[in-house]
């Protein structure tokens, strides 16, 4: 009885490290995301009223490069006492053709959006709520701005420049 309790758990283990080298090799279409994995440091700026705060974007790979992890973090302030902080997973739906993120923020909310990808320099986030906007500036830094969706159409919020670390 034994033995064929070997050859069945070796059977399994078989079968999930062949399941498993089956994926171990990252999309192509995650390539092209590679450049912006690191940790920034970013200058932001409030539209409206004109006040600074400072943020920090750190991108990562995870789940054998397959997935992205990117934690957004807002540095609280005497002129930003209320500061937003998020943590995203992104990959590239082939179904979709589209680069799809998901996410959650300090208050507990879900945050999800899609892109299309590079288009030149810029990469846009979109979800029912805001545009992110980001446009890369060279291997080190990036802005990104926030363009809030209104009826009479997209207001910008935000304005960043952030430089790798």
């Amino acid at each position: 009885m034994k033995f064929f309790q070997v050859i069945g758990i070796s059977g399994v283990l078989v079968l999930a490290s062949s399941i498993s080298s089956a994926f171990a090799e990252p999309m192509k279409e995650l390539a092209v995301y590679k450049g912006s994995l690191g940790k920034f440091n970013c200058e932001a700026k409030e539209t409206g009223s004109g006040k600074t705060f400072k943020t920090t974007v750190e991108k990562s790979a995870d789940f054998d490069g397959n997935t992205y992890l990117e934690r957004y973090v807002e540095i609280k302030s005497a002129d930003h006492p209320n500061p937003w902080n998020g943590i995203f997973l992104m990959s590239y739906d082939p179904a979709m053709k589209r680069w799809v993120r998901n996410g959650i923020d300090n208050s507990g909310e879900r945050n999800a959006a899609s892109s299309a990808g590079w288009n030149g320099d810029t990469w846009i986030w979109e979800n029912d709520g805001v545009n992110i906007v980001i446009d890369r500036k060279g291997a080190s830094s990036f802005t990104y701005a926030i363009d809030v969706k209104e009826p009479a159409g997209p207001k910008r919020v935000v304005e960043a420049v952030c430089k790798r670390v």
